[in-house]
């Protein structure tokens, strides 16, 4: 009966020890005291029994609950922290609690029967199923997020792809690490989706904004038109006399740009992380391939990161044909008066 030893009793929650007299269920093999399958009369996992599957160890943590009591030290920078803590609370580094608790979680989430009925999984001893949190976790406190700083992300470590990432990193690194794990490429950036050229501007991309910026000008081509056509400028009126703007191939053409442009915002929405990611890692491996490691981390804060000049210019771009098209407008109305 040694496989039995160090779980327990379904019905009196003793672990099992060598010398107990233990008794199988023939259905789903649930391990009982002798006297605690006598009391109940019968096996009383029915959860196992529902799915047709076959209890599997899981072995206690008890033991290790007890050292969880005493304070957690932080094994990056040696602070105390309290026995529940995940995370530094002075450096934001992972506690060996963290890895305990998803140690657990894993063993709850076993599964009863894998050839027959993957999707069943054991009860832990509360009634429910344990989960995974380390997914869904996020460490404001740290930075990278909690996560290990020596991770390779396709070259370069997470700690000099935060460095350029530089703000915002508990919304990118999470996204990177997605990417890099699964190679999904796709994952929605609504921002970037209303306004590419500039969210490209802002993370200093600039020639991937420019190129934004020249789709959404060239969409804005039919308006230019009709506004020249009505305006009393004889060079502007010259240039709108060589289009038909009443032909069906005009108004073709007016549904493409705007078909174009849509298409522009989805694309960005949609892709504008994984574009950013790579050019992140690309950016990081070229500077630190060509600066000393003493001047890494500054330089790549001050190459990375965000740029509030950029995005100005790129509003003021923005703002550009509409301003022309105002005045032409304006400059219509005054040769009226």
């Amino acid at each position: 009966m040694a496989k039995y030893t160090g779980t327990r009793c379904i019905v009196c929650s003793e672990k099992f020890t060598d010398e107990d007299d233990i008794v199988v269920c023939p259905e789903c093999g649930t391990p009982y005291h002798r006297d605690c399958y006598k009391k109940e009369g019968r096996c009383v996992n029915g959860a196992l029994h529902d799915v047709k599957g076959t209890w599997k160890p899981t072995y206690d943590v008890g033991d290790s609950l007890a050292e969880e009591k005493e304070d957690t030290v932080c094994l990056s920078c040696g602070c105390k922290n309290p026995p529940d803590s995940l995370f530094c609370d002075n450096c934001g580094f992972p506690l060996k609690s963290l890895e305990k608790h998803n140690e657990r979680m894993r063993v709850h989430t076993a599964p009863v029967n894998g050839e027959d009925n993957p999707d069943s999984y054991n009860r832990d001893f509360n009634g429910g199923v344990g989960i995974d949190i380390q997914p869904f976790l996020i460490n404001f406190s740290d930075p990278l997020c909690g996560y290990n700083p020596d991770e390779d992300f396709d070259g370069v470590r997470l700690c000099e792809l935060a460095d350029t990432v530089e703000s915002n990193t508990h919304y990118f690194l999470p996204i990177f690490k997605r990417i890099k794990e699964t190679g999904r490429s796709f994952s929605w950036n609504f921002p970037a989706m209303l306004f590419p050229e500039l969210y490209f501007a802002y993370r200093k991309m600039p020639l991937i904004a420019l190129a934004a910026w020249a789709i959404k000008l060239f969409s804005l081509i039919p308006l230019m038109l009709r506004v020249f056509s009505e305006s009393d400028i004889a060079v502007l009126a010259d240039i709108a006399a060589n289009f038909d703007l009443r032909s069906t191939a005009f108004g073709i053409m007016d549904i493409l740009v705007y078909v174009l442009d849509y298409a522009l915002m989805f694309f960005c929405g949609g892709f504008c992380n994984s574009i950013y990611y790579k050019i992140a890692v690309k950016r990081t491996a070229k500077i630190k391939n060509s600066v000393p490691l003493t001047e890494l981390r500054d330089t790549l804060r001050r190459k990375g990161g965000t740029s509030p000049a950029w995005l100005i210019l790129f509003i003021l771009l923005d703002l550009l044909p509409y301003a022309a098209i105002y005045m032409m407008r304006f400059l219509s109305v005054l040769t009226v008066i």
